[in-house]
């Protein structure tokens, strides 16, 4: 009977490889890999040769009925993987386990190393409730706007992937968004070269500006910012309607509402509109249809 191991791989180094893992990829027949090259570099760890297809991000939406065909016709058992963490978790693999669940093919995940969680548990913050978030959007005014939104979820503790490239300039905004937050920054996870910056975010900025080699390696940054004040709403805009009769309720005439009005910036046609509707909604209309 086919069925479908959701493999999670190493995030560097590969002696973190689990056991249930290396079995996965042992007995199954095809390999499904975000990267063929870098998963065959597990393969050979192991000892063992297997069938291989790429299965990445610019081409998952064809190959997984395809996969899923051969799994039906041949009764295979496929192995996927990504080249690092986790499959469908920003990285390739959600279309083909999907496509598995329709065709009825039991799914297996195969549980193992994971950036984000290795982060959190590193960061020392309160996580029993945190989100993840990926990639945020790479234009600075959709950044901004996303971070905001971030903040006004509530959820105290963010979880974010960032480029090396690029890591500067998501802490730049970050600083202007979360002031004070207090931010965990991850590079290069397990490997050799693993760094790890915490402290507020204004000086962990300073501190990647520092590194000359902060252009180098992958990034995953834990945020508490539970502590951040929320972002400052304008107020909504107030119907004339409404404004007149607050003065009115306040005990101001009509007429001495309607300047009000008017002192507020109120063109003098909407405050006209204002004063008959509110006229009408007070003293009806006496005239009576014959």
């Amino acid at each position: 009977m086919s069925k479908l191991y959701v493999v999670a791989t190493p995030i560097g180094n590969l002696n973190d490889l689990s056991p249930r893992a290396a079995q996965a990829l042992t007995e199954c027949d095809l390999i499904a890999a975000e990267d063929t090259r870098v998963t065959m570099k597990l393969t050979e760890r192991l000892g063992v040769r297997k069938p291989m297809v790429s299965c990445h991000r610019h081409n998952e939406d064809g190959r997984a009925p395809e996969l899923v065909s051969r799994m039906l016709s041949e009764e295979l058992t496929v192995a996927l993987t990504c080249d690092a963490g986790t499959p469908g978790v920003s990285d390739p693999g959600q279309a083909l386990v999907a496509a598995a669940w329709e065709a009825g093919i039991p799914v297996i995940p195969v549980s193992g190393p994971s950036a984000t969680v290795t982060a959190l548990s590193a960061a020392g913050f309160d996580a029993r409730e945190f989100a993840f978030y990926g990639f945020l959007p790479r234009e600075g005014k959709a950044l901004s706007e996303k971070l905001a939104a971030i903040r006004e979820t509530n959820i105290p503790v963010a979880v974010i992937y960032e480029s090396p490239h690029r890591v500067e300039e998501l802490l730049k905004r970050m600083c202007a968004a979360w002031p004070g937050a207090c931010v965990c920054l991850c590079c290069d996870l397990t490997k050799k070269f693993e760094k790890l910056e915490r402290g507020a975010v204004e000086d962990v900025l300073d501190r990647v500006r520092a590194n000359p080699n902060a252009e180098k390696g992958e990034y995953c940054l834990v945020a508490d910012i539970r502590d951040v004040p929320l972002p400052a709403r304008p107020a909504p805009e107030r119907r004339p309607e409404h404004a007149l009769l607050d003065h009115l309720l306040a005990g101001e005439t009509l007429a001495e509402a309607a300047a009000a009005l008017a002192s507020e910036g109120f063109r003098r046609n909407d405050i006209y509109r204002a004063r008959l509707a509110l006229d009408n909604l007070l003293n009806g209309d006496d005239e009576e249809e014959e």
